[in-house]
């Protein structure tokens, strides 16, 4: 049959040739299987290969990776210079300081559960990790961990474990304030996300195609909508916060020293500025803060126009003072390292790449005993009157001593004739600095409710009329013009015209009186004459030359250059210009010429100004620029090699003749030595011979008068200037006179000035 059952391996069927021909077999069978089972097991060879290598060779790797999710550079904390006196003495410093810092998730209470079964597998091995329980025994072992921490930190600490919790509380409740934020914004973001329409409207009648084509592209360009929110992690959670400050040093270094007694807890070195004499010299030293947000940005903006620094939030910079004038100086460069932390936040290793440069020093100008010695002398006016120099000297008489001083406000300069180093600047009341760095919320208020105004500088920006201080310098224009002589007669009747106007003080009448009288006896009417036939043209020009007007130049930030007013509204000084403009008659009067002679009307002067005219005089006629800064201290080493102090040198005043000043010279010495003076009864002092000039400055009914006393020490050979002066004091020879006295007395005792002998007389 046909269609039977055939094999077409059976040979004896049809032969064996043909049965080779119907199905053709390799002839060599094991070659072909030689490269099924190559094909099968090479890459089955390689792919095992690399994962032995992978788990081998390269876990480390890939583990490291996991570990050390962030790198990052921080700041590494430096001291800023300090400030030193002219003694050595340590005005201003940084000192060191050590925080205890814990990472959030260990002090966050209760413990975070995705992080506690994380650092539990941590602790385990890879096939440990598989088991539950052990996973549950490690999570109990790490809360216990965190037990002990607190109660080890608290025992170092010398508190209590609930001492604590308050601050731990506060730093938790802070970050889930941000957490929650953070969260709020996500979710109403999704929300806005998953309101958008799924799908464009179509037409009734649209056709098959057109729908399936608008879901294509609904599909592709509408963000899916996300019911999974997970949980918002902030960075606040993965960081360090400060939760003890200011620990000593075996504190830190038992922390450092045991990392799995104190786990997730880091010492974090910073300085604090501090001030060892609070108050001492406040308005001269300044102060240091750190930087705000705004401040910082402003700082940076200004670095990319050139210049050598750049600040981060948190740098201290100077707001006031020394602290502010000399901050490219003071400020020490940050050092910087690479820090790098798990994927918890944790630190796992930190290295340096720029080590910190610590700041130079400032040493200063100002003598520490002495400015102690004013500052406590002008804090106790109000309480006493000035007391006598020794309780033996029976020649100031008991009506010379001023009743208790109600001064608003008063100040005291002395510098160096010869080169202008300010050997005191004394502003009252002030403050001590110390409040602006840790601020008491009450004695803050009271600083800020004194109306007495603490933090003014009153030395280098209370601007006042400086009253008959100001003769001097209208004695060198009376003489400097020719309009009167030196030895000219004007004859004092008490008052210039008129009995009600331009009188001399109390009406007192002087009779014939030369210059040197009228400076001697502070007579008004000899210097009204003289600016009415000499007119106001040459008191403002010397007062122009004697920089009246300007800031001094003085190496303190904002210095007021005070009013200098002049008939010619072209050439007056801003100041003047400013309050013409806003006057309601600017026009200049007879009236104006007379009261400026007398260092009236509208001009106004500082102490540093008046000390400077005084120290001019006494030098014979060179301007010095006043300094509060000597050099640098002994770590200021400039990469430039460049001084820290570049004052400009003495100058001398342009078109005096000689002899002028000599003739203001003898007549200051009288206002003192002549029994006739208005500073004899108040300012003699026995062992030197004081020139100065007192000045009663008028400042309208109802308020006392500012007291002034101005001058130069020793008379036959100057040394020293000084101004002092009280605000709303009374009278400059009752008032002011003595603090005068007081003031020389002290340079005398401190060896600042040459003791002659000197017989005083009633």
């Amino acid at each position: 049959m046909l269609n039977r059952v055939t094999n077409v391996f059976n040979e004896s069927a049809h032969g064996g040739e043909r049965s080779a021909r119907a199905w053709d077999v390799d002839r060599q069978p094991q070659f072909r299987l030689f490269w099924l089972f190559v094909s099968i097991f090479l890459p089955i060879a390689v792919i095992s290969a690399r994962l032995v290598h992978l788990q081998g060779s390269l876990t480390s790797t890939f583990v490291s990776s996991f570990e050390w999710t962030t790198e990052s550079v921080e700041p590494i904390p430096t001291c800023d210079g300090r400030i030193l006196a002219s003694d050595g003495r340590v005005l201003a410093q940084d000192v060191r300081r050590l925080d205890v810092h814990v990472h959030y998730r260990w002090l966050e209470e209760p413990a975070n559960q995705a992080w506690l079964r994380q650092q539990a597998r941590s602790r385990l091995g890879k096939t440990e990790r598989r088991d539950r329980s052990l996973v549950e025994i490690e999570q109990q072992r790490v809360l216990r961990m965190r037990q002990r921490l607190w109660q080890d930190l608290s025992n170092l600490a010398e508190t209590t474990a609930e001492s604590l919790s308050p601050k731990r509380y506060r730093i938790q409740e802070r970050v889930e304030r941000i957490v929650a934020s953070v969260t709020r914004r996500r979710d109403e973001r999704l929300d806005e996300i998953n309101e958008q329409p799924r799908s464009y409207a179509l037409e009734p009648n649209a056709t098959w195609w057109q729908r399936a084509w608008q879901t294509v592209v609904t599909t592709l360009t509408t963000s899916p909508a996300s019911p999974d929110r997970t949980p918002v992690e902030v960075r606040e959670e993965r960081e360090y916060h400060p939760l003890i400050e200011n620990v000593p040093l075996d504190v830190a270094a038992e922390i450092e020293s045991h990392p799995n007694r104190f786990p997730g807890v880091r010492i974090h070195l910073s300085t604090d500025r501090i001030y060892p004499h609070g108050a001492l010299a406040a308005h001269v030293i300044g102060a240091r803060k750190p930087v705000e947000n705004v401040a910082a940005k402003q700082i940076r903006r200004k670095n990319a126009q050139g210049e050598q620094f750049e600040f981060e939030l948190g740098d201290r910079i100077g707001l006031t003072g020394v602290e502010s004038s000399y901050d490219h100086h003071l400020r020490g460069r940050r050092g910087l390292k690479r820090v790098v932390k798990s994927r918890r936040g944790e630190i796992v290793r930190t290295e340096t790449i720029r080590k910190p440069r610590p700041g130079g020093d400032v040493v200063l100008t100002l003598d520490f005993p002495l400015q102690r010695q004013m500052e406590n002398l002008l804090d106790s006016l109000p309480a006493r009157a000035i007391q006598t120099i020794t309780e033996e000297d029976s020649v100031v008489s008991e009506t010379s001593k001023p009743p208790p001083n109600k001064s608003a406000g008063s100040s005291i300069v002395a510098l160096d004739v010869r080169t202008g180093e300010v050997l005191l600047a004394v502003s009252s009341p002030r403050y001590d600095l110390n409040l602006l760095l840790h601020p008491d919320a009450e004695r803050w208020q009271q600083l800020l409710d004194d109306p007495r105004r603490p933090f003014f500088p009153r030395a280098t920006q209370m601007a006042l009329p400086p009253g008959s201080v100001f003769k001097a310098l209208t004695s060198v224009a009376v003489l400097e013009s020719r309009v009167v002589g030196p030895k000219e007669l004007i004859y004092c009747q008490g008052f210039l015209h008129r009995p009600d106007r331009f009188r001399c003080y109390h009406s007192i009448a002087h009779g014939d009186t030369e210059l040197s009288d009228a400076v001697c006896r502070s007579c008004n009417v000899y210097f009204f004459t003289a600016a009415e036939r000499m007119g106001p043209g040459p008191i403002v020009e010397w007062a122009r030359r004697f920089e009246f007007g300007q800031p001094t130049g003085l190496d303190l930030p904002r210095e007021r250059g005070g009013n200098l007013p002049s008939p010619n509204a072209d050439s007056m000084s801003p100041a003047a210009t400013k309050r013409s403009r806003g006057a309601r008659h600017s026009t200049w009067h007879k009236g104006n010429t007379l009261q400026l002679a007398i260092g009236q009307a509208s001009l106004t002067v500082t102490p540093m100004q008046v000390a400077r005219m005084m120290a001019a005089i006494a030098n014979d006629g060179y301007l010095v620029t006043p300094h509060v800064v000597r050099d640098t201290g002994p770590t200021s080493v400039r990469d430039d090699h460049q001084r820290l102090t570049s004052h400009r040198e003495p100058y001398p005043i342009p078109g005096l003749s000689p002899g002028t000043l000599s003739h203001v010279r003898r007549a200051m010495q009288r206002v003192v030595a002549d029994p006739r003076g208005t500073g004899y009864k108040t300012v003699r002092l026995d062992g030197v011979r004081i020139a100065g000039k007192t000045g009663t400055a008028e400042v309208g009914p109802g308020k006392e008068d500012h007291a002034w006393f101005a001058g130069f020490v020793p008379a036959d050979n100057p040394r020293i200037a000084f101004a002092v002066v009280l605000e709303h004091a009374g009278t400059g020879g009752r008032v002011a006179g003595p603090v005068a006295r007081e003031l020389v007395a002290a340079m005398l005792e401190r060896g600042l000035l040459p003791r002659t002998e000197i017989t005083l007389r009633d």
